[in-house]
């Protein structure tokens, strides 16, 4: 259950990947085209890896992550065609195409390749990491994002003046998942490992923060030079929480689930 719930979370963090790919490649034409299939394509093949179970080669056995990680990745699409009114259905059709690919190639690679246990030490490092991580995340609102946007003022669309409620519940998010992670990490022993499925929980919190600091990192940049420092601080945040999805993520991988507790 853990790895579905993983699946999920990083099909879903397609989205993210996407945007990025938007903001940065401004360009219209076959070369972005192409240029962002193949960045979801190459990023979906490592989350496929990162999650399928090991042991069998070729897609025996993976099919459920496999699943898991593709529904949400055929959701997006189906949202930006409706959204767009079909009228970028090839630079869709090319993220479905190369997602598939890409979750299809991942599973078989992770077939040649099998992860070591973590031990209880390294376990505890990976959650106390994470959570020292997460708690710099709420302090980085707290002192530089949530002032900066409130000074910016308030905009006639609600945008941006109307995030510093959304900033201040991310705060609360977050030293939420830093209180658990340092709940788990300390409380790690040989007969005591965290739940896979509240690691995966965990990673879930982390990438809704990611998807809320994607709109400051990418959206804020034309809004002057004040909410500019916080598109920044938005960025930071935001590979910040990728950061913590990846530690807390191949934690819950590594974690033998007959041993959690």
């Amino acid at each position: 259950m853990g790895r579905i719930l993983l699946s999920i979370i990083l099909g879903l963090f397609t989205l993210v990947v996407f945007i990025g790919i938007g903001e940065s490649i401004q360009g219209r034409g076959v070369a972005a085209v192409i240029g962002g299939g193949l960045a979801v394509a190459l990023y979906l093949a490592l989350a496929e890896f990162l999650v399928a179970p090991r042991g069998d080669r070729g897609l025996h056995g993976k099919w459920p992550t496999v699943i898991a990680m593709g529904v949400p990745l055929l959701a997006i699409c189906l949202v930006a065609i409706v959204a767009e009114g079909g009228r970028e259905w090839l630079s869709t059709l090319m993220l479905l195409v190369s997602g598939s690919l890409g979750i299809l190639a991942g599973a078989a690679a992770a077939g040649l390749v099998t992860f070591r246990a973590m031990s209880p030490a390294s376990c505890r490092r990976y959650l106390l990491a994470g959570a020292a991580v997460v708690i710099s995340v709420a302090i980085v609102l707290v002192v530089g994002v949530i002032p900066l946007t409130a000074s910016a003022g308030r905009f006639p669309d609600g945008t941006p003046g109307s995030s510093v409620s959304v900033f201040w519940g991310m705060v609360v998010l977050n030293a939420i998942v830093a209180a658990c992670l340092c709940f788990f990490g300390f409380r790690v022993g040989d007969d005591k490992r965290p739940p896979t499925a509240a690691l995966a929980t965990l990673a879930f919190f982390a990438f809704v923060s990611a998807c809320v600091f994607a709109i400051p990192a990418f959206v804020f940049r034309g809004h002057g030079p004040i909410l500019l420092t916080v598109s920044r601080l938005g960025l930071l945040c935001l590979i910040a929480e990728i950061i913590v999805i990846a530690l807390v993520g191949s934690t819950a991988l590594r974690l033998p689930e007959s041993r959690a507790a």
